[in-house]
Parts: C-alpha cells; sequence; structure tokens
C-alpha cells in the first residue's frame, strides 16, 4: 500500500480501508489454514503404515497345516497415503512361497515377515535365504528383506527360535509352528514404531568400547507401549559387526523391544563420510516393528582398523557421533485445526 494516499478523516473512508483489511488478514487465515492441514495430512501419510480394523490386527497363527500360516482378520492398510482392505488368508503355504533353504541354526532365531497388498492376500519374505540370529531382538533387527511386489505393507511377524535341530520353514519334518511352545512369537503390526519422549541421554563411556543410553517412552509397532529404562555399559554385539577400516565411517540403528533388551545394528562398514552414512541410513526400509531408539556414526581416522566391541571408542583418531531418535512429531486433524479470524 505503499504511495498510496489514504483520507482517515472521513468516517466512511476510514471503516472502509479497514474492512478491506480485516477481509485480507482473513484470506491469508483461510490459505494458512489450508497449508496446516495439507501439512498435517502428509504427516500422516508419512507415519501411517498399517491401520487396523480390529485392534488383534490381522490375527496372524499356525494353520491346521502346522508347518503353514494363516491370518484371520480382514485389515485395512495405508500405502502413500491411498487405503486398501487386505483379504485374511487361511491358508498361506510357507514351502511354496518361500522356497527351499531358509533355514534357522540350532538354539537360534529367524523371522518371517508378512506383507499385505491390494491386489493380493498376503506375501511372506525373510532377511535371506538362511538367516539365523543368536538372540529374539537380533533376530527382529536384522535389516528388513526387499518388499516382494510394489505396494506391499508389513502387516505381521513370525519369529521362530530353533531348538535341538535346524528349522527350515514351511517343511513338516522340521518346520512346525508349535503355538503352544515359546519358540513361536507373532506379532500383529498396527502402525510404525515411534519415540514418544527421547532418550535422556546417548554417549560413550570413556575408556570403554561401550555405550550408555538414557530413559525413554515409545511404542511398538505392534502397538506395545515402551518405558525404557536405559542402560550403562552396553557392548556391540559379537560375532555381529564388521571391522571399520581407517578412514571409512560405520553405522549403527540402536533398536529396542519390549522386554527392555537393545542392540545396536550395523548398517554399513565402508561409508566415505558420515553424510553418505546418514544418506544410507535414512534410505533404509524401516522395521516395522523395533523402535528405533537412535544412530551412531563412527568416523575411523585412527590408522588401524576399528572393530566394534573392542577398539575403545574414544581412542585417538575416532570421532563417534551419536543422534537421539527424534520424537514423532504431534499429529493434528484437519477438523482440529481451527483460525482465529477477526471479525470483519
Amino acid at each position: 500500500m505503499s504511495g498510496v494516499n489514504r483520507i482517515v478523516t472521513k468516517e466512511h473512508g476510514f471503516k472502509s480501508e479497514t474492512r478491506a483489511i480485516k477481509e485480507e488478514f482473513n484470506k491469508l487465515i483461510a490459505d494458512l489454514e489450508r497449508m496446516r492441514a495439507y501439512v498435517a495430512d502428509r504427516e500422516l501419510d508419512s507415519v501411517v503404515n498399517v491401520e487396523f480394523v480390529a485392534s488383534a490386527g490381522c490375527g496372524l497363527a499356525a494353520h491346521a497345516t502346522p508347518e503353514d500360516l494363516q491370518t484371520t482378520t480382514v485389515v485395512v492398510a495405508s500405502y502413500k497415503g491411498e487405503h486398501f482392505s487386505v483379504a485374511a488368508d487361511v491358508a498361506a503355504v510357507v514351502a511354496t512361497i518361500l522356497g527351499t533353504g531358509n533355514t534357522i541354526g540350532v538354539s537360534q532365531f529367524g523371522c518371517i515377515w508378512v506383507f499385505g497388498n491390494k491386489t493380493a492376500n498376503i506375501a511372506l519374505a525373510v532377511p535371506s535365504a538362511a538367516e539365523t540370529e543368536l538372540t529374539d531382538i537380533a533376530a527382529l533387527a536384522q535389516l528388513m528383506p526387499t518388499v516382494p511386489t510394489e505396494g506391499d505393507v508389513p502387516v505381521a511377524c513370525l519369529m521362530i527360535e530353533a531348538d535341538a535341530s535346524e528349522w527350515e520353514w514351511g517343511h513338516a519334518s522340521n518346520g512346525r509352528i508349535a503355538t503352544d511352545s515359546a519358540t513361536a512369537t507373532f506379532y500383529d503390526l498396527l502402525n510404525r514404531p515411534y519415540i514418544t519422549s527421547a532418550m535422556a541421554s546417548f554417549a560413550l563411556d570413556t575408556g570403554a568400547a561401550t555405550f550408555t543410553y538414557g530413559a525413554a517412552v515409545a511404542v511398538l509397532g505392534d502397538g506395545t507401549a515402551l518405558a525404557i529404562t536405559g542402560k550403562a555399559t552396553v557392548a556391540f554385539p559379537a560375532g555381529e559387526v564388521t571391522a571399520i577400516v581407517s578412514n571409512k565411517v560405520g553405522a549403527f540403528i540402536l533398536y529396542a523391544l519390549a522386554n527392555d533388551d537393545e542392540i545396536p545394528v550395523q548398517i554399513g562398514a565402508a561409508y566415505a563420510s558420515i553424510q553418505a552414512a546418514r544418506l544410507a541410513v535414512d534410505n533404509l526400509n524401516p522395521n516395522p516393528l523395533l523402535v528405533e531408539l537412535g544412530r551412531i556414526y563412527i568416523e575411523n581416522g585412527s590408522g588401524a582398523d576399528f572393530t566394534p566391541g573392542t577398539t575403545l571408542l574414544d581412542v585417538a583418531g575416532v570421532t563417534v557421533t551419536f543422534e537421539t531418535a527424534p520424537v514423532r512429531a504431534g499429529l493434528l486433524a484437519p477438523t482440529d485445526l481451527t483460525a482465529a479470524t477477526v471479525n470483519a
């Protein structure tokens, strides 16, 4: 309005100009509200992974043929903002879907992930052809398998602990799923896991190869609320890590599970820079069950190999960066958004 001659001595002129200003202000507020609603909607799309019509989830369970699986409840899934129903599958023949060679070693753990798609019932996948881990959380924390087809959304997970013999998925002789045994754990996914109160602390231990993290509050992907107590002198898992050569960067994600256990999972050991490591971690297919508490980046400029769990984290030439996972942004539904407009 610069340069416009305003006549305010006449009452009708003043009122007219004031009304125009109020109208412009309210238009701006309306535009702002539309933008806030749009941002809130995009936020919901970015965090909503699976929305179930029943709180029990898809009802993953063993089939009457005990080496196979079934889902018992229709669920509603979300993919890139589109919602669709995933039908219950009363007989997912595991051996047919996964093929042979998917084994779990004696006294070790393995997982099978269940995906839903709007064009099919369910699809199954494992992290690799013969993925075995020494602990339950290590098995659940392995990098997610490649999504079977475009639009597949993880809806459930089954974790198996092999006992005195090797386990092979889908084989009647040594792949039976005993639902009355502690060796089979079913997880029905409800939504993406998230933090509601970030860790109070996250740092290396002086003169040690361990680190410490503080208390946090979070929700698992199956809806379980977590009161994470935090722990001191947390070690990198022996046998699960790769040495970081000099002038390279290693990356870890720290995950937590409902039993107050945790594991730092190595994502890579030879990134050219911390920026490259961050980008690689950001581009991962997120774990739909476990809570990511934070990330650890190790820049090795020591001139020698850095072995996680053995080399001291504060050794000369090594820079360790601890990044706490952020609290999920508070989401507002568009109907919750109101504007303070001026009465014109």
